[in-house]
């Protein structure tokens, strides 16, 4: 089953449009980021705007992942969350995603926290490091949220 073809169980109801623009946008911050880590450490280094790029996508895809999670368990579960690590965690433990996937987002999420509250603790080498290695969690993330929603529909 398509999610454009999901609209309600029981009595809730799913905002498929704010899931699907999340997921959109979700899918533009993963290219957007391989382009830019595509290229080699030094090229990325030597470019400050490559870094501060980076760390404004990560924090769009938190974003949009959260916000996705937090409708999901509100709709579904009955659930409210308390900040972004707190909803990425409850949506592991309450079978919207896997808690591997959760355990990766939750440790996403502390990056964002910290981009935002103590950027400078952030070094930029092992940003893009880490942003290489862990760039496939958010087609993770899409592919467990369509299951959960189908799964849902049952």
């Amino acid at each position: 089953m398509h999610i454009s073809e999901i609209y309600l169980w029981d009595a809730m109801a799913l905002d498929i449009n704010r899931i699907a623009k999340n997921k959109a946008d979700i899918l533009d911050v993963k290219s957007q980021v391989e382009r830019l880590v595509s290229v080699d450490k030094e090229s990325f280094l030597s470019d400050r705007r490559n870094s501060l790029s980076l760390k404004y996508l990560l924090i769009e895809s938190v974003e949009a992942i959260t916000d996705v999670c937090q409708h999901l368990l509100a709709k579904t579960k009955g659930v409210a969350c308390d900040g972004y690590i707190d909803c990425i965690v409850r949506s592991g433990n309450n079978a919207i995603i896997s808690n591997e996937l959760s355990n990766k987002l939750r440790r996403l999420a502390g990056l964002r926290n910290s981009l935002i509250h103590r950027y400078w603790i952030i070094n930029d080498e092992e940003l893009l490091k880490i942003s290489k290695e862990n760039i496939g969690d958010l087609n993770d993330f899409i592919e467990q949220i369509d299951a959960f929603i189908a799964e849902q529909a049952r």
